[in-house]
């Protein structure tokens, strides 16, 4: 009876690590979403500066902050790509740009076109696989 009780746990326990290891993301995936978001990122922040000269936040401070937080956001999701396709890891940066994205994304008051918004939710979901696949706790609402 105890052998076959042992057998079960050990089935069972085998059966859940082989399904999490399916779902596992492996580097050539994660090497395939960091270029997606590379490029991504690049046609958010070219959207996102063509679409604010149109808002009411336009010829403010505002404006100057705004645009300079989308390039610092873009300068590091270059830095976090450049380090993944050195060392294959991108659990330190992957933070930095997760709290920058976060920052971004509190500018939902602002009425940005349309292409803007998709741009941005298009990178919004990447960043969040990208999160999943290294455990990092995504703060974008």
């Amino acid at each position: 009876m105890k052998a076959l009780a042992a057998l079960a746990v050990s089935l069972l326990l085998s059966t859940g690590w082989s399904a999490s290891a399916q779902n596992r993301v492996n580097d050539k995936d994660i090497q395939i979403m960091m270029n997606n978001i590379k490029s991504d990122s690049g046609r958010f922040r070219t959207a996102f500066n063509n679409s604010v000269k149109k808002t009411t936040i336009r010829h403010t401070s505002r404006e100057k902050n705004s645009k300079n937080l989308v390039a610092n956001f873009k300068a590091r999701v270059d830095g976090m790509y450049r380090t993944f396709k050195s060392t294959k890891k991108a659990d330190t940066a992957l933070p930095l740009v997760i709290d920058t994205a976060s920052q971004i994304d509190k500018f939902k008051e602002i009425s940005f076109d349309e292409a803007t918004n998709a741009s941005w939710a298009k990178v919004k979901t990447e960043l969040k696989q990208l999160a999943d696949a290294y455990g990092v706790q995504d703060t974008m609402t």
